[in-house]
């Protein structure tokens, strides 16, 4: 995973990739932005670019219970 790796920017894009559009494997969504927000708040919860992944993260949450833990 790209947000493991140190790259960011790579770990944005791609998380932003997997929310846009229809999703066929809806568990695969959840179980992977649960593992990258758990990583964005670890290694890079200070930047701003993360803490807007992670805000609308939390946005989808609020719309579409069970979607992220709280």
């Amino acid at each position: 995973m790209a947000a493991r790796e140190g790259d960011l920017e790579q770990a944005l894009i791609m998380g932003e990739r997997a929310l846009e559009g229809d999703r066929q494997s809806v568990p695969s969504l959840i179980m992977t932005s649960r593992e990258l927000a758990a990583e964005m708040r670890r290694r890079y919860g200070s930047e701003p670019a993360a803490q807007d992944y992670l805000a609308r993260l939390h946005s989808l949450a609020e719309q579409k219970p069970g979607f992220m833990p709280r």
